[in-house]
């Protein structure tokens, strides 16, 4: 065989001897088989039923068996809020593999006692927590219903209250929350001193404060931590609306005597310089006039500044926008403050927005009246221009039915920008009347009388009364009804004599 000749066959006993090792390298590898879940469990509960475990579960008997989604599966069963620890254990089990949750559940609130209350109620003292007979125990919980008990207490007066929270564990793992409380005495407010007062006389902050060194100019007043933190910023919104924009309460501090049970309230008053108007703008106006926006702002160059008239114009600009149908109108008062000739130059950005028409009207605490009674009296009705008149005079009209000790009438917005929705909530009363008497006459002898009314019979709005007045010598009676809507009125009223009136009326 000459050389070329084997060369050539040296090539193909190469490849064929390579071939099948390539082709064994590309083939790709036989899928790996899922893990199958056979079972699922849970142990260690004794109070929360499996079902409400294992529905926070993603695993799933039959499914395949995820290890990454494991950690997830445990923190959902945690997150239930009934159990200190939750862990995992995985089994082979036919073929696949069994889950087992195993829970320790957090014990449960079996009583709650107070203990050394002698000036508070412990019905009372009960009302103010949130912990509740049979909620699961959670420090955290205990420890925020000591912290309301002693606010309760402050309230009161009781400034040197202690309140020390207890778990006692029972047999069966339960717990029995006891509150110890030491009361101490009331603690009253000798005097209270303002440091820094110049633009204000100390009289006129004290004069604006809750929290008062005498009540009644006879019994003192008491301290009260949560009166006194809301007092300050009180004290900061009487500056500002005495031109004092830069002012605040440095610190307060109360300093109280052990002996003689009373303190002595400190308050630093850092005042800043006093600002008054200075320009007065309005931007953004086209559907009103200048004029008529002007005349409901409260400002004017020269006056001194005051937030409070500040935000009474823009709901005084909001409202005028509201009697047009308007009522996405968008007020946003620009306030710039020159510090060198202490003035605040003022614009009222004003974004007219599309007129505002009703979409829905949702009527909500009617529980005896039938909706129907209360939507007559509302002068709009979905699809109509919304105006604040028609939702004032709304309120006014269910208001003098006199059906409900309140009502509320509130809007929220649409789906759109030109929509909205109204809501009117109300609170329903006694509508009844029910009176019984009796008597003497010479002339008639006993005389007894009963009378029954209901203004809102059925919850349809009815008026029915009955009126009985009987005796030895004469029996009368009146029976009525009334439909107010549309009016109609009847009644019949009869006496002994044989006289009788009846009389009907509608329109």
């Amino acid at each position: 065989m000459n050389p070329q000749g084997r060369t050539l066959l040296s090539i193909f006993f190469a490849l064929l001897l390579a071939g099948p090792g390539v082709s064994l390298a590309q083939a790709p590898a036989p899928p790996e088989r899922p893990i199958v879940v056979k079972d699922i469990s849970v142990q260690g509960n004794r109070r929360v039923q499996e079902a409400v475990i294992l529905g926070r579960v993603s695993a799933k008997v039959g499914g395949p068996f995820v290890p990454t989604r494991q950690a997830e599966d445990i923190r959902a069963i945690f997150s239930l809020g009934f159990f200190d620890d939750v862990q995992l254990k995985v089994e082979d089990f036919e073929g696949g593999v069994k889950l087992t949750f195993v829970v320790v559940e957090r014990p449960f609130v079996r009583d709650i006692v107070f203990a050394g209350n002698k000036k508070l109620d412990t019905a009372a003292l009960q009302e103010k927590i949130d912990l509740k007979l049979g909620s699961v125990y959670n420090p955290v919980a205990v420890t925020r219903a000591a912290d309301k008990v002693k606010e309760y207490y402050e309230e009161e007066g009781y400034f040197e209250v202690a309140v020390t929270p207890d778990a006692e564990k029972l047999p069966d793992g339960d717990v029995t929350v006891t509150y110890r409380i030491a009361e101490g005495r009331k603690i009253t407010i000798d005097k209270i001193v303002i440091e820094g007062a110049k633009g204000l006389k100390p009289s006129e902050i004290k004069d604006f404060m809750v929290t008062q060194e005498r009540q009644f100019f006879i019994l003192r007043g008491t301290v009260q931590r949560q009166k006194l933190d809301e007092d300050l910023d009180r004290i900061v919104q009487l500056y500002n609306d005495h031109g004092h924009i830069q002012a605040r309460v440095e610190s307060s501090d109360i300093q109280v005597d052990r002996v003689k049970a009373q303190a002595t309230i400190k308050i630093v008053i850092v005042e800043g310089p006093q600002f008054t108007v200075g320009g007065v703008d309005v931007t953004g106006n086209n559907v009103l006039p200048l004029e008529e926006i002007k005349r409901r702002i409260l400002l004017a160059p020269g006056d001194i500044f005051s937030r409070s008239k500040l935000r009474e114009s823009v709901r005084g600009i909001t409202d005028v926008y509201g009697t047009i149908g308007r009522a996405s109108v968008d007020v946003n008062p620009n306030v710039t403050q020159d510090i060198a000739d202490r003035k605040v130059n003022i614009t009222f950005e004003i974004g007219e927005g599309p007129e505002v028409f009703v979409e829905r009207i949702n009527i909500s605490g009617n529980t005896r009246s039938e909706e129907k009674i209360l939507r007559r009296e509302i002068p709009m009705a979905e699809g109509e221009l919304f105006t604040t008149q028609k939702l004032n005079r709304a309120r006014q009209r269910l208001v003098n039915l006199n059906y409900f000790d309140k009502v509320t009438a509130t809007t929220a917005p649409g789906t759109a920008k030109d929509k909205i929705v109204v809501n009117i909530d109300v609170t329903e009363k006694p509508t009844g009347l029910f009176s019984i008497g009796g008597g003497y006459s010479s002339q008639d002898g006993i005389l007894g009388t009963l009378d029954l009314s209901q203004r809102n019979f059925l919850g349809k709005g009815w008026e029915v009364f009955l009126k009985v007045r009987g005796g030895e010598q004469v029996q009368q009676g009146q029976i009525g009804f009334t439909e107010p809507w549309p009016p109609m009125m009847w009644s019949k009223s009869s006496l002994s004599s044989a006289s009788s009136v009846a009389t009907h009326s509608g329109g």
